[in-house]
């Protein structure tokens, strides 16, 4: 998945305005890299752009610079959204898929209503684990990573579905309810589960047959945090998008799949079926 655009201008302006600090400060970059111990071409990549600062390096450069109140909170933001809007997946498996399922649980955690639309995949809140097993145990996946170890946090994770000052509202594709992870029988258990967290009160979830009508494409999966943000996930990176158009933009996608939904008793019956199928 190639880098957006938008990612190279945001990384640019950064690279930019760090730049003017330091001519302002009057410091030169060979002096930079002296105080804080970095080499002379760290500071160089960093303000022409051609490599993306972590939160950390920021910080350093702005306790240096020292600049105005307000200049330091719009740096430190820009430069969060740039470090969470496009990391690579590869990266986070190294890192350990169960500490970034930590990671997504402190964002959740803050996030009082949670919007998921997915077209290929029961959602990780409510996989059973031994649906989670499966998913972390795939060929492309599995290399390098601890699979209960991720599994474990993943189903952490989903104890905020009990907490009613949270609210979740899922649509899911009939799609995603085929695709076999883990046999015959983990799929069975994957339906039953998903009809009894159906049940929560505030948890909504809808599912789309194939034999609704649609009125969107469902290219990909996509959760909404609030009205704030919205994660977007391929093979290999993980966008977030904090554009309030692009949030609208996903708002009005989900609503629309939303309302082709079936929901309730008659989701549930949809469910029975198809675990009557897998069996």
């Amino acid at each position: 998945m190639a880098i957006p655009e938008s990612f190279h201008q945001d990384r640019a302006e950064l690279a930019d305005r760090l730049r003017r600090l330091r001519a302002v400060s009057g410091m030169s970059g060979t002096r930079v890299a002296e105080l804080l111990g970095w080499s002379q071409s760290k500071v160089s990549k960093i303000e022409t752009g051609k490599v993306t600062p972590s939160g950390e390096d920021v910080r350093s450069l702005l306790d240096l610079y020292r600049p105005e109140v307000r200049e330091r909170e719009a740096l430190e933001v820009l430069s969060r959204t740039l470090g969470e809007r496009h990391r690579s997946l590869l990266m986070l498996r190294k890192r350990g898929l169960d500490k970034e399922q930590r990671t997504i649980q402190r964002v959740e955690s803050s996030t009082r209503v949670l919007r998921v639309f997915e077209p290929s995949v029961v959602p990780g809140l409510l996989q059973s684990a031994e649906y989670a097993r499966a998913v972390f145990s795939r060929p492309l996946s599995a290399s390098g990573i601890d699979a209960t170890k991720a599994m474990n946090a993943r189903i952490d994770r989903q104890a905020r579905l009990f907490d009613p000052d949270h609210r979740f509202h899922f649509v899911i594709t009939e799609a995603a309810l085929r695709w076999r992870m883990g046999g015959a029988a983990t799929m069975v258990g994957q339906m039953d589960r998903l009809a009894n967290l159906s049940t929560l009160v505030n948890v909504r979830l809808g599912l789309l047959p194939w034999d609704v009508e649609v009125p969107e494409l469902p290219n990909n999966g996509f959760d909404i945090r609030d009205d704030r943000e919205v994660a977007v996930e391929g093979f290999t990176t993980h966008r977030l998008l904090t554009d309030p158009r692009d949030v609208r933009f996903h708002l009005d996608v989900f609503q629309l799949f939303a309302d082709a939904a079936v929901y309730d008793d008659e989701a549930r019956a949809f469910l029975a079926e198809l675990a009557r199928e897998h069996a």
